[in-house]
Formats: C-alpha cells, structure tokens, sequence
C-alpha cells in the first residue's frame, strides 16, 4: 500500500463543506452536541509529538512521514469541530481529565502497544461520528462529520496495514493474549465515553446498547485483522466511491 500516496491524495480534494452557511443545530441537539464536541476537539488538537518520535525510531522514514500526514489529519479534525464550535458560540475546552488519562496510557509501552491504544480512539471515534452525521439535517454538520468517518476509515486501514507486520512474528498465544488485555481496556473506554456522551448519542438516536454493540463489531473487525494470522484485506471506503486500496495504489 502506498499510503503516502493516499493521505496525499486525501489531503488535496475538495472539503466539500459549505462553511458559508449558518448553522441550523436542532434544538434538542444544540447543548449535548456542544459540550461532547468540545471534548472530541481537544482529543485531537495534540501535536503527535511522542509518536512521532517513536516512529522515527523505526528508521523507517517512509512510515514516520506517513505518520506526521496522519497527524495532520488529526489536527485537521480538531480545526473543523473548532470552527462548528465557533460558530455555535461555545468556548473551547483546555483540558480533560480523561484526554491526560489516554495520553499518559499511550505512552506506557512501545510503538505497537501505543498504536493499540490509540486505535481504541479511533474505533470509538468512527462510530461516534457515524452518530452525528446520521443524527443531524444540517448541511455543515454533516459534511464535517461525513468527511471526518471518511478519514477515521482511512486511519484504521493504515495503523492495521503496520500493525499486522509488526505482530506477525509473534505467536498465537500472545497474540491471543494482547486480544484479551487490548479488549477490556477498549470496553472500559466504551463505558467511559458513554458516560461523558451518551446524551449527544441518545439525541442522535443511538442507544446504550446500540453503541455497544456496534462498537463491539469494529473492535472483532480491526482485532480479527492485526491479531489473526489472515492477511486483512479488506478497504476502507471513502466519499466518491473509491477506495483506499485504489488511492493508495
């Protein structure tokens, strides 16, 4: 997969957001939506430093370049939910307890088990999204989120293409292992963030139990793909119909 080929491509087309309009928040949306994004926003308006770092001591400059773009996008998502929050007059939040939580836990162990962790952001994070899109009519908010599910799509297709050659040495039982432990910490961090946005899930339509079990599904997908000894193949799919695997090609 030539990713640096993709987060280019993906990086130049058209946002397709028409930030001129006003935004049309639904009223029973307007507060639960607000305080969840602030939150969503800090999460990805860090500057990557440490996996950066750690991806240049791979030595693999492809990869680590790979890896700033993707940061860029991150950072890039954390500009848009600014300017929805902006334009809905809601001051944006410094800090988060649970943002220092994952970030001291990302650091803990080496590159592969900080990957893990951050994946668990970006799993929750497409359905999450998913929510949003589908739970507004606004013309803004969609296109932001749309695009946003676009990108997490792209973000899991690359950290599962590194992910499965950096395991695969490894045997079955500690793969195995790494399943159990990387699954109870994916659904203590499920219950955590229904407790900070169960209400913007609930105003979306989304139930407690529909974003468990949905989530429950990408985490088996993303886990069945870098733990199991089959080669993932499966693209993630972009706006236009294409995919990643073809941008990338």
């Amino acid at each position: 997969m030539n990713w640096r080929r993709y987060f280019e491509w993906n990086r130049d087309r058209a946002e397709e957001i028409p930030w001129d309009r006003e935004l049309n928040v639904e009223l029973h949306l307007r507060k639960p939506l607000g305080d969840s994004l602030r939150q969503f926003q800090l999460g990805e308006s860090g500057d990557g430093l440490h996996i950066r770092q750690s991806a240049l001591a791979t030595g693999d400059a492809m990869y680590a370049g790979n890896v700033d773009m993707f940061i860029g996008e991150e950072q890039r998502h954390s500009r848009w939910m600014g300017q929805i929050l902006d334009k809905m007059q809601v001051p944006l939040m410094r800090h988060h307890w649970s943002n220092d939580v994952f970030i001291h836990l990302r650091r803990l162990l080496g590159l592969k088990h900080e990957l893990l962790i951050l994946l668990v952001a970006e799993m929750i994070a497409k359905r999450y999204f998913r929510a949003l899109r589908d739970g507004t009519q606004d013309p803004t908010l969609r296109a932001v989120f749309n695009r946003i599910l676009s990108d997490e799509e792209g973000h899991l297709a690359f950290h599962i293409d590194h992910l499965q050659r950096m395991f695969a040495p490894m045997s079955v039982l500690s793969r195995g292992l790494i399943r159990i432990v990387w699954r109870v910490i994916f659904r203590a961090t499920c219950a955590v963030v229904w407790l900070g946005h169960g209400r913007v899930l609930r105003a979306c339509g989304v139930s407690a139990s529909q974003f468990w079990w949905d989530s429950g599904l990408i985490f088996d997908e993303v886990a069945a793909a870098i733990l199991s000894c089959a080669v993932w193949s499966k693209p993630a799919e972009v706006p236009d119909g294409e995919t990643v695997k073809a941008a990338a090609a």
